[in-house]
C-alpha cells in the first residue's frame, strides 16, 4: 500500500482506471512506501500515458525493454527515471 502524508491511502485499485483519471491524483502528494529498511517517499512531478505509446515523449515509443516495460504492466507500479545534464536553449 502507498499512503500519503494526509493518510489517504492510494491502493493499487486507485490506479486501475483510465490514465486521464489517474494522472492528476498523485501529483502534488508525497506517496510513501513502507519497506523493511524504512519508508521511501517520492515526489511525482509528471504523469505519462501508456495509452499513447506512439506519442513522441513516450519512453516505449521505439522499443519496449525490461527497464521501461513497467509502463505496460499491471497498475500501481512506478516508472522512475533521471536525466542528467539536460538543458534547453530558447531562440
Amino acid at each position: 500500500m502507498i499512503a500519503t502524508p494526509d493518510r489517504t491511502p492510494l491502493l493499487r485499485e486507485f490506479f486501475d482506471r483510465p490514465v486521464l483519471g489517474v494522472a492528476p491524483g498523485p501529483l502534488g502528494r508525497l506517496p510513501v512506501r513502507a519497506t523493511p529498511d524504512g519508508p521511501i517517499t517520492l515526489r511525482p512531478t509528471a504523469a505519462g500515458s501508456p495509452d499513447a505509446p506512439d506519442a513522441p515523449g513516450s519512453h516505449t515509443r521505439r522499443i519496449r525493454t525490461a527497464r521501461n516495460g513497467v509502463t505496460s504492466g499491471p497498475p500501481g507500479h512506478a516508472h522512475v527515471y533521471c536525466t542528467h545534464g539536460t538543458s534547453r536553449r530558447s531562440a
